[in-house]
């Protein structure tokens, strides 16, 4: 049942963040930030159809990671997969996936929004804090598969 809560929290966070660039695009002036520093702030700017970017990426390892939860076994895991822990190893990689794809694109949203704000002349959701919880994200749901994967073993 989790799995299908992250997943469907992770194509609703991918959905929202068109649909935001969408709504935001007759506003949005022509030059965006494209980058931004450790402190949040911006320190690259391109063309508004920029923007895009984010979302496209989004929508290519969103995708991807739910198609691979269907296929664990395709994993290179660092636990020797046997009889015996198939099931359990499996389980944990696709949660892995799951909570991985949820992350990603709740992240690229944030970053959606964060440039449209900033474009605006408003402020950035995360600022400084990005970085910190964008790292934390992704490493939390990778440092947790290795603990239960060896845990398990």
């Amino acid at each position: 049942m989790w799995d299908r809560v992250l997943e469907a929290i992770a194509i609703g966070a991918l959905v929202y963040g068109i649909v935001v660039v969408l709504q935001a695009w007759s506003t949005l002036p022509t030059t965006i930030p494209t980058h931004f520093d450790a402190a949040g702030n911006a320190d690259g700017f391109g063309n508004k159809g920029m923007i895009w970017l984010l979302p496209a990426i989004s929508a290519v390892m969103v995708p991807s990671m739910l198609f691979l939860r269907r296929f664990p076994w395709l994993s290179n895991v660092p636990i020797e997969i046997t009889v015996e822990n198939a099931a359990y190893q499996y389980a944990l990689i696709v949660r892995l996936l799951s909570l991985l794809s949820c992350t990603v694109s709740l992240l690229f949203t944030v970053l959606v929004y964060d440039t449209i704000s900033i474009a605006g002349g408003g402020n950035s959701l995360l600022g400084w804090a990005f970085m910190p919880v964008f790292i934390g994200g992704v490493m939390a749901p990778i440092l947790w598969y290795f603990f239960k994967a060896f845990k398990g073993h």
